[in-house]
């Protein structure tokens, strides 16, 4: 049990900075036409669950290289051009394969100069020169010796190796790497009134059961001489599970730390032995794949939308996609296209889908100090250029043209003269 415990190193900061010499790096990209552009002191901070993911370690970076795959590179070409579309100043990837212990394996660099550094699908180049790869519990495997590429779940995270389905900050602004804080060992038994089914796992497994499936981190990023932590995560879905609900439990305490985090909960020791979360006076973005939507789907829908309601996170305006509407300010991200690709589903709120069923499960959270002065998922209706982003030869949207998650978005702006 020693070998899971003791992971955590030097690779949990580790920090990879990719210089570009390029005249045309800015941090006000000019947008198409169904993307508004940002206001002249407003951030976007962007959330997108990608599904560069592959169950062998390595195969998903082989099949990015091999120009050969063509169905790879179509769809890794429309996830860049999607991005570069919507030109985020802070961006949060899931699931995307890295080192477990953290750090690049190669993948990141080559899919930032090879897709995000070259024009696709005509939009502009985009350039991140900071970026944070975070240790994940995803294929650590719990009891030392297992095999997790046949038995996933006896992992700390689901995952058939170490870094499968791992999640990536990238910036356009400085990332205060000596000042990353990081709760992957928090153990789930350590959570105060915590949720773990009784009597499902042995007592080995429940003992050394971490909390987080992936990560939960803040990673600090200075912007206009203001520090603004990113609170990162990407909670286990609430379903795959049985009677028990493992997973639906798991997702509710996952869903629950970010608020002991944010609330700087005493309970709290980082993994560098920190006490403690965010400071009353800090700034943050909650940023991740939540797996929970508040109306529609599995989990537990009070949780999340508790953490919606947070007295520390800015309260959201409800906005329809009606183009009539398109004046009134868009805190709630939405989109057209999630409506028409929608239509005969029996979701609520369609839309406030990012997800192909019809969920709102990808968030970006600002601080009540923040102001959100606009935002939007990129699902393009079947009139706008970028449809073929996310759609076959066939005018379908399917996932295998991008992902079945849909990139949600927020321009947040500075506000020094309100405090929380």
């Amino acid at each position: 049990m020693s070998a899971v415990n003791t992971l955590l190193s030097a690779y949990s900061l580790f920090l990879v900075a990719f210089i570009y010499m390029s005249s045309s790096f800015s941090s006000s990209l000019v947008l198409s036409s169904d993307t508004e552009n940002k206001g002249a002191n407003a951030y976007r901070f962007a959330t997108f669950n990608v599904a560069m993911s592959a169950d062998n370690a390595g195969d998903m970076f082989e099949a990015l290289k091999d120009t050969s795959d063509a169905r790879t590179s179509a769809r890794c070409k429309n996830l860049a051009a999607i991005i570069q579309h919507v030109g985020p100043d802070v961006l949060l990837l899931c699931e995307f394969d890295h080192l477990g212990e953290g750090g690049d394996d190669g993948m990141l660099a080559y899919f930032l100069e090879h897709f995000l550094g070259k024009s696709q699908q005509g939009e502009s180049p985009i350039h991140y020169p900071y970026c944070y790869l975070p240790p994940t519990n995803t294929g650590l495997a719990i009891q030392q010796g297992t095999d997790v590429s046949k038995a996933p779940q006896k992992a700390h995270g689901f995952g058939r190796h170490h870094g499968q389905y791992g999640f990536v900050v990238l910036s356009q602004y400085p990332i205060d790497t000596d000042n990353i804080r990081s709760w992957q060992s928090l153990r789930w038994a350590d959570m105060p009134n915590h949720r773990m089914p009784k009597h499902f796992f042995d007592k080995d497994t429940e003992s050394a059961l971490r909390l987080s499936s992936k990560n939960h981190v803040v990673v600090p990023i200075h912007i206009e001489g203001k520090i603004i932590h990113v609170v990162a995560c990407h909670p286990t879905p609430p379903v795959f599970d049985g009677k028990e609900r493992r997973n639906l439990r798991r997702n509710a305490d996952e869903l629950r730390l970010v608020s002991d985090i944010i609330e700087n909960a005493a309970y709290l020791v980082d993994d560098a032995g920190q006490t403690g979360g965010l400071g009353e006076d800090d700034t943050f973005v909650v940023m991740g794949d939540l797996n929970a939507d508040p109306t529609n789907g599995d989990g537990d829908k009070k949780v999340i939308q508790g953490l919606l309601t947070h007295p520390s996170i800015k309260p959201l305006i409800t906005q329809t996609a009606s183009p009539e509407n398109n004046h009134l300010p868009r805190h709630i991200p939405t989109s057209d296209g999630s409506i028409e690709s929608l239509a005969g589903s029996n979701t609520k709120h369609k839309s406030r889908a990012t997800h192909a069923r019809g969920l709102r499960l990808d968030y970006v959270l600002p601080s009540n100090d923040l102001v959100a002065v606009d935002g939007g998922v990129f699902w393009p209706s079947s009139s706008s250029d970028t449809y073929r982003f996310i759609s076959d030869n066939s005018g379908r949207v399917v996932s295998s043209a991008s992902s079945d998650h849909r990139l949600v978005w927020l321009d947040l702006a500075l506000n020094h003269g309100e405090t929380r």
